[in-house]
């Protein structure tokens, strides 16, 4: 399966007004672009070793976030604003979702890995990863 699978869910959850389909649209669009960076920084060989499980979410986002490549930076601030709706909607039952709520996150979603891949270059890339391996390193992730 592709993280971005997820994002085909949404898609499809999107379209109806029931809130439960809503609030998963949301979370899976947020899933989507989440499992997108965590196996895509896998794959060049950036990995949480130390106690996986453990700050999973804050690992990726963070080592976007301080790999000081604008275009990581940008992916971080989005996979933090699409977790904060995310928790939200699975967890905050006693606020509202709409249908451009849900519209709204899978846009996000989706734009935040076209982005990345559209204005990426390999040498961007190379140096996003070393940085965000020395800040995984000194948080004692790796």
């Amino acid at each position: 399966m592709e993280p971005t699978d997820f994002l085909k869910t949404a898609k499809l959850l999107k379209t109806h007004a029931q809130e439960p389909h809503l609030r998963t649209s949301i979370s899976r669009s947020y899933y989507g672009a989440f499992l997108y960076f965590r196996e895509h920084l896998r794959a060049l060989g950036l990995e949480k070793t130390k106690k996986p499980s453990l700050d999973a979410h804050a690992f990726v986002i963070q080592c976007l976030g301080f790999s000081q490549v604008t275009e990581g930076s940008k992916a971080s601030k989005y996979l933090h604003d699409l977790q904060q709706v995310r928790e939200d909607a699975d967890y905050h039952l006693d606020k509202k979702f709409s249908q451009n709520d849900a519209e709204d996150t899978f846009v996000k979603a989706r734009k935040v890995i076209n982005d990345y891949q559209k204005n990426i270059t390999a040498e961007k890339e190379k140096q996003l990863i070393e940085n965000a391996t020395g800040f995984a390193k000194r948080k004692s992730w790796i």
